[in-house]
């Protein structure tokens, strides 16, 4: 496969770190993580699902307006294994790719369909930096009279790239707590307006936080795959 997303523990890492900082600021950011499911749809018809099914599996699918070609889900499910959720939302919706992930395998498998490259929407660290990006620059802050220097918007950025990795370290840890999350947080919204504690919540239900447990080390949910 030419294109074929990051394993989705990965896409799972970067999608539910931007549901937490999305939950933190109260501010459409277009992730949604919690339970087994993630999903994104960023309001122009670019989307994608994941979802765990009990034994370390995975079904991941999607569509982008620019890449995509849309496909019959008969296609896309040959050779299909038996435990993937066929009545899943996530594959009843117009779809162009759909990928499924054994545990252990190492490895996306699919039908034998030409790639699309419209599977490059998924999780990446630099796709999730550039979602946000846009945001921290329109809250720079600016001189509060006309003696003060102007904030280097350059270092501004990289300060902010910074906490972030540190951020998505600690979710990929499991050691994610407030010290990380609300300087993140300060660079997308008024320190007043933050929603600290449900942030932390959406944290804890994705398996980023101490003690917590991620969908794929969970155990067997009565997924009906039928």
């Amino acid at each position: 496969m030419s294109y074929c997303p990051p394993n989705p523990e990965e896409s799972w890492l970067m999608g539910g770190v931007m549901s937490v900082l999305q939950t933190g600021i109260d501010v459409q950011l277009g992730y949604w993580a919690g339970g087994d499911e993630l999903s994104h749809d960023d309001g122009s018809s670019n989307r994608w699902q994941l979802r765990w099914v009990d034994g370390g599996r995975a079904v991941l699918t999607g569509f982008d307006v620019d890449y995509s070609t849309e496909r019959e889900l008969d296609e896309l499910l040959q050779g299909a294994p038996d435990w993937l959720p066929l009545r899943w939302s996530g594959l009843t919706d117009r779809i162009a790719f759909c990928y499924w992930w054994e545990s252990g395998a190492g490895a996306w498998d699919c039908a034998p369909v030409e790639d699309d490259r419209g599977v490059g929407i998924t999780g990446s660290l630099d796709r999730l930096e550039s979602l946000l990006t846009d945001r921290v620059m329109e809250r720079i802050p600016e001189p509060e009279d006309e003696d003060d220097e102007e904030v280097d918007e350059d270092a501004y950025l990289d300060e902010f790239t910074r906490k972030l990795e540190e951020l998505v370290e600690a979710a990929r840890e499991q050691r994610l707590t407030e010290r990380e999350l609300a300087p993140v947080l300060g660079f997308l919204e008024e320190p007043g307006r933050l929603n600290l504690a449900d942030a932390l919540d959406n944290a804890r239900d994705a398996g980023f936080t101490p003690g917590s447990s991620r969908p794929w080390e969970r155990p067997a949910s009565s997924v009906h795959v039928n």
